[in-house]
């Protein structure tokens, strides 16, 4: 298979752009013609060197699952048939990354191919476990409780980010002003100041000719600083982006006491969540187990998960290998044994999944309340500072000559 970019117009003259795997182009044209577009433009599309760099950016937003989800639910409760509602939806979607995923999707479901596999070609976008659950969804002939139950979780980890993003917005913003505030201090206030001082010929105190040298400097530099700053960002999001970078940030995050904590309770609610949906699909420990540590970010965590995967297939049982796996908290371990012994594990764990949530949402909170008085501290600390190494001069030349006059005024009397 090859992978093709088109442009095609529809018959309100509407264009249509996006990428599409096939075989031939001839199979792109006789594929758009069935929905009803008309190509005028086929051509192969080569992964260049950028779109290497930036594909793992290309990836289906959590906004858009939720969209596609909400809409394929849709398709399934009307009754009508699933390749023909799915053909109105694609016609109505933007150009992107969520449309050419449903225009694949509806090209392997007229070939014949298992709904589930074309969620496959898209490892950036769909995690395993979220495959899994749609597999056994459609080999179970309950796609449509499957996707209303993954609406449901997308929801839940959409509320779960918005609250992260909102808490983290404020001191984004504080940082933000108070870097504003040193650059402009020291761009157009100090140089004027120094000048001013230097003039006056007033001897200055080590304090504020540190002050205003640092101040001259950054001002003189002011250009190589904002390289190495946007240096600097280019590295963070090429770390981020890539998931060997994600690895390096997290073994690096893991060393700081508040965030070690903070991202294993964020692993233990995940953990709860996705063996939580697995079990309640119908998969058993052992492959939830599976699916689950592949999911899992914290090293420790995911190693453990695997390590009681493994396990249980050898014939131990779930309360034996929990218990052995230190990585889980005394009390997280007891409240699993307890409900796996009385078969209420997937509500025991729902519970779990709650009450680290509610963890979460409180260290962040407990974190954002100590950072923000700090912030607003350094912001005022470096006002002050700058400040203090400006009035201490003027203070001192306006002594001086107060001083020289009232001299003068003893030698006149």
């Amino acid at each position: 298979m090859n992978f093709y970019k088109f442009v095609a117009i529809d018959q309100l003259g509407k264009i249509h752009k996006a990428k599409l795997i096939a075989e031939s182009e001839q199979e792109i044209t006789d594929y758009l013609s069935g929905l009803g577009l008309t190509p005028i433009k086929i051509s192969l599309s080569a992964e260049t060197f950028f779109y290497k760099i930036l594909k793992p950016l290309k990836r289906i937003s959590l906004k858009d699952k939720i969209f596609f989800a909400r809409n394929v639910s849709l398709i399934l409760k009307s009754g009508a048939g699933f390749i023909d509602g799915l053909k109105i939806f694609v016609k109505n979607l933007k150009d992107g990354i969520l449309k050419d995923f449903v225009l694949f999707l509806i090209y392997n479901l007229e070939k014949g191919s298992p709904f589930y596999l074309t969620f496959q070609y898209f490892p950036e976008s769909f995690t395993p476990v979220e495959i899994e659950l749609i597999k056994i969804g459609e080999l179970s002939g309950n796609l449509t409780k499957t996707f209303d139950k993954w609406v449901e979780d997308l929801e839940k980890e959409k509320n779960v980010r918005t609250e992260l993003m909102s808490s983290l917005l404020y001191p984004s913003i504080i940082l933000i002003a108070a870097f504003a505030v040193i650059i402009l201090v020291t761009t157009f206030v100090i140089p004027k100041i120094a000048g001013l001082v230097q003039q006056m010929g007033t001897k200055l105190p080590a304090f504020s000719r540190v002050i205003l040298t640092t101040g001259i400097w950054i001002g003189d530099h002011i250009k190589l600083i904002f390289s190495f700053l946007f240096l600097f960002i280019v590295i963070l999001i090429s770390l981020l982006i890539t998931r060997k970078g994600r690895n390096i940030l997290l073994k690096i995050s893991l060393r700081l006491p508040i965030l070690k904590n903070l991202i294993l309770n964020m692993n233990l609610r995940s953990f709860c969540f996705i063996l939580g949906s697995l079990i309640e699909s119908g998969i058993t420990i052992s492959q939830g187990l599976y699916l689950t540590s592949l999911v899992i970010s914290h090293p420790e965590l995911k190693e453990a998960t695997l390590r009681m995967h493994q396990k249980i297939q050898g014939g131990s049982n779930f309360e034996e290998v929990l218990s052995q796996e230190k990585i889980f908290p005394p009390v997280f371990s007891g409240v699993m044994i307890i409900g796996s012994e009385t078969g209420n594990l997937n509500k025991v764990l729902e519970v779990m999944e709650k009450y680290y949530e509610d963890e979460v949402k409180y260290t962040i909170k407990n974190l954002m309340t100590l950072l923000e008085p700090l912030l607003i501290v350094f912001v005022g600390l470096i006002v002050g500072l700058i400040a203090v190494s400006i009035i201490v001069p003027v203070y001192q030349q306006i002594s001086a000559q107060l001083e020289q006059g009232l001299q003068q005024r003893q030698i006149s009397q």
